[in-house]
């Protein structure tokens, strides 16, 4: 890396819960650890992670009932401290979904060194809703970054840009083991986890539920843990009941280090229709314990190796996915021999190695 000290923008919609949102948490913390001068800029102030460099909360200024007065008096600010700051890279990881806010981003504040990141195979999430726009808002950026290899392709494909680049999600190896050393409300207990957010059907956790209820775990006293927070959390709590299954499920909300719960778990679950490149199976194979996950798009093939550190299940075949947990729960032997394999898997996205790649497409 040069001498310069390079100054990055970061930008993001929280810092707290997502997967994206963590990924922004580690690469700040590294970047600031080499020596870079960051910013972290935030459309809402929910802020649960940690950060390194300096903060601009935008949602400090944002007002409960919507206004355009308002929208506009944050766009001035956003535009004035990109412009006050002279950034030599910024770094965008929020969802863009509206054409009208991106047209105005791209074409009156974002230049050259502006580089979008792309976590999710929704790619309109991230190409607005306007196909049309899609195809030309990133004309001039430095790169665009996808998350996973499929991502690429298909942005490759549907909205024609060649300068995509793959980079994986980073995962910081050290720290995840040390956080999973920590106490947690079911030690003692054998049970498998889940995790994710409960305000969308991405993660189809109550599909999740009623294939648990269907199989043989809760007559073997294997208990469910899903992590998570969102609207659906409550209807989750009413459907474990009607399945008659609330003794061994337990939704706890969310969990700022669920590391501990991770080390002690049988294995993961994953039952999500879509993705983009799941950190949270690194994080578990990071904890040292196997996944079970539909190879849905995008993301899953590209980490779990099938009867190597998880099981890889035809996407959305629920009865495999049964089949597969009652598989791993009950026959300990495999599970061993998956487990063996989970720490080192999880080494080639180590930030030490991810990293390095960054400080390449930075310096």
């Amino acid at each position: 890396m040069s001498q310069k000290k390079i100054k990055i923008a970061i930008l993001g919609d929280t810092l707290a819960h997502g997967g994206a949102e963590r990924i922004h948490s580690t690469l700040s913390l590294y970047l600031e650890q080499q020596g870079y001068d960051v910013h972290n800029i935030l459309n809402l102030d929910v802020i649960t992670y940690p950060y390194g460099g300096q903060l601009y909360n935008l949602g400090l200024f944002k007002t409960t009932r919507f206004s355009l007065q308002n929208k506009y008096k944050r766009f001035r600010l956003f535009r004035h401290y990109i412009q006050e700051n002279s950034f030599d890279y910024i770094l965008d990881f929020r969802t863009r979904s509206k054409p009208f806010t991106e047209i105005f981003l791209q074409y009156l504040i974002f230049g050259p060194t502006y580089i979008p990141t792309v976590h999710s195979a929704h790619l309109s999430w991230y190409f607005t809703s306007s196909s049309f726009w899609g195809k030309r808002l990133y004309r001039k950026s430095k790169r665009i970054i996808a998350v996973s290899q499929a991502i690429a392709d298909e942005i490759q494909m549907n909205y024609g840009y060649n300068h995509v680049q793959t980079m994986y999600n980073p995962i910081d190896l050290a720290i995840i083991q040390q956080q999973s050393q920590g106490n947690h409300p079911f030690h003692g207990q054998r049970y498998i986890v889940a995790c994710g957010r409960m305000d969308t059907d991405i993660k189809q956790f109550d599909r999740l539920l009623e294939i648990y209820a269907a199989s043989s775990l809760p007559a073997a006293n294997i208990h469910l843990v899903i992590l998570g927070e969102g609207s659906q959390r409550e209807q989750l709590k009413k459907e474990s009941n009607r399945l008659e299954v609330a003794q061994w499920v337990h939704l706890p909300g969310f969990c700022a280090n669920p590391f501990p719960i991770f080390k002690e778990a049988l294995f993961f679950v994953h039952s999500s229709r879509l993705e983009g490149f799941p950190t949270v199976l690194l994080e578990a194979l990071a904890c040292g314990i196997p996944v079970v996950s539909f190879d849905c798009p995008t993301g899953p093939r590209e980490i779990i190796q099938s009867d190597y550190n998880g099981l890889l299940i035809e996407n959305q075949n629920f009865d495999a996915l049964k089949t597969a947990i009652e598989l791993l729960a009950l026959d300990e032997t495999k599970r061993n021999k998956l487990q063996a394999n989970t720490v080192k898997s999880a080494r080639p996205f180590d930030i030490e190695t991810i990293g390095q790649q960054w400080l390449a497409l930075l310096d």
